[in-house]
């Protein structure tokens, strides 16, 4: 298996790679190159000058063999891969796979807010009648309203 150096380009700077990747094929390597430029991009927080970077893939004797710029792994979208076997069927529809977890999770923080505002509405009331219940003071004469 070829063993691919993933090197990178920015500005005059170049940061080779030293210990490089076995991956089965080119194609594979391009795939492998757009992840590690997508994971460094979100790394540094989509900073503007990364957009000029590039990633030169090198084989083991250093020759090239391509050169990736960061802007098209980023905004170049990639094509679906094939369906495999002869029985290929269609993709399921989004919402019949997507998972209601969120909303179970939404409507459980819901109830458990709706619960602790309840807790907290009693006790408010309570220190409010406990509040009005208490004697006022009366100062030391009568009828001093």
């Amino acid at each position: 298996m070829p063993r691919f150096f993933f090197n990178i380009r920015l500005d005059d700077a170049f940061l080779p790679e030293r210990t490089g990747q076995c991956l089965p094929d080119v194609e594979a390597a391009r795939a492998a190159a757009r992840t590690i430029v997508r994971a460094l991009v979100a790394q540094h927080g989509g900073e503007p000058r990364l957009l000029n970077a590039a990633m030169a893939v090198t084989d083991e004797a250093g020759l090239a063999v391509f050169e990736l710029s960061f802007f098209e792994a980023i905004y170049v979208p990639v094509p679906a891969p094939e369906p495999v076997g002869a029985r290929a069927r269609a993709l399921p529809r989004a919402d019949a796979i997507r998972s209601s977890a969120p909303t179970d999770l939404l409507r459980g923080a819901r109830s458990r807010l709706a619960r602790r505002l309840r807790a907290w509405s009693a006790i408010c009331a309570g220190a409010i009648r406990a509040t009005q219940a208490r004697p006022r003071v009366v100062l030391g004469f009568e009828g001093g309203r």
